[in-house]
């Protein structure tokens, strides 16, 4: 089910907050409203003007469009702004469903030009105005795609990062929930979900872009054929993400069945199966083999705290307190780097 947009928690309004200030709000007289242009239910309901247009508002007013615009920033900047339903209602009066087109449109122009915060309150107010519009689903888990893909390498941007990946893949996910047959929704949500490490989940929302892709006969053949590519590839990280999952759960030799022959593949290289072998031997009481498979984690990540705790662990349960200690002090050193020491360089 399509949540209403307007009623979700709003991670992203404090990012947007800003265009606000661009504003001032003024009523328009009684006799206005209650003329010819029939807008009784606006009574007592200030309209936002951008400053820069405010001379030509008091010599001529604003034109319908212009006020649309105006209202879309406001109500995407705050879907909970005190007036956003009278907002929508004015909207609804005066326009059909092409101003989600609009809304888009614009919104894809001011991404363009690096105005993120604008276009995001244009592609949100789209949402508010057809929660269930394939465009503006689309649309706006597009935008929010768009605009963490500028921001990736940004370490003061990192909460904003996650935010908008959040929303994006949300609405990736709705988008192909209430409209299978469209395929775009299934590959980028595939993407999403290879982007998280969910390498299943990217496998069947891939296999259901192509199932779409060839229904519709609309995708090109490159994007057929690069998706089927990932499909193929996607096999082994598969197989070791239920292997993972089997030991997580507890089914340790049907888990180690899966995982233990990757050992002598390229994957040997891949620190989170030494982490996971490592803890299904722990798991079973082989602490030497355990110890080892650390040892291996720490040689490909050599900054895992994770895998530092085990060690100081396991020696301490060997009786080698020496080494105990030391695995000890160097993940306390790692974890004060990480929390702003000076000059860390660990990757």
């Amino acid at each position: 089910m399509i949540p209403i947009f307007k009623s979700r928690k709003d991670r992203l309004k404090p990012y947007l907050s800003s265009l606000l200030r661009g504003f001032v709000f003024t009523e328009v007289s009684r006799e206005f409203l209650l003329g010819p242009a029939d807008l009784g239910f606006m009574e007592g309901v200030p309209f936002p003007i951008n400053e820069e247009d405010l001379r030509s508002f008091a010599d001529s007013g604003a034109s319908t469009i212009k006020l649309a615009d105006n209202m879309a920033v406001v109500i995407g900047c705050d879907p909970q702004f005190v007036y956003t339903d009278k907002y929508l209602q004015y909207l609804h009066r005066h326009f059909d469903d092409r101003l989600v087109n609009a809304f888009c449109g614009k919104a894809q122009e001011n991404l363009k030009i690096g105005n993120y915060r604008k276009g995001m309150a244009y592609l949100r107010a789209a949402m508010l105005f057809r929660d269930e519009s394939l465009e503006a689903m689309f649309s706006y888990a597009s935008g929010c795609r768009y605009w963490y893909l500028q921001l990736e390498g940004s370490e003061e941007d990192q909460e904003l990062i996650k935010i908008l990946k959040s929303e994006a893949n949300e609405y990736f996910e709705h988008c192909t929930s209430a409209y299978p047959e469209f395929a775009g929704g299934w590959y980028y949500l595939g993407y999403a979900y290879l982007n998280a490490g969910q390498y299943l989940k990217a496998q069947i929302a891939w296999r259901h872009y192509l199932e779409a892709a060839k229904a519709s006969g609309q995708e090109d053949e490159e994007s057929i054929k690069e998706i089927s590519d990932r499909v193929a590839s996607l096999e082994d990280p598969v197989k070791l993400e239920r292997g993972i999952g089997l030991v997580a759960s507890g089914q340790i030799m049907e888990g180690l069945a899966i995982l233990e022959p990757y050992v002598c593949t390229d994957y040997d290289k891949w620190w989170p199966l030494h982490f996971c072998l490592a803890g299904a031997y722990r798991e079973l009481g082989h602490v030497q083999e355990a110890a080892e498979g650390y040892l291996k984690v720490l040689q490909l990540s050599p900054s895992n705290t994770d895998a530092m705790d085990a060690l100081a662990e396991i020696y301490a349960q060997l009786g080698d307190a020496e080494k105990s200690e030391k695995y000890r002090n160097k993940a306390a050193l790692v974890r004060s780097d990480l929390s702003g020491g000076e000059g860390s360089q660990l990757n």
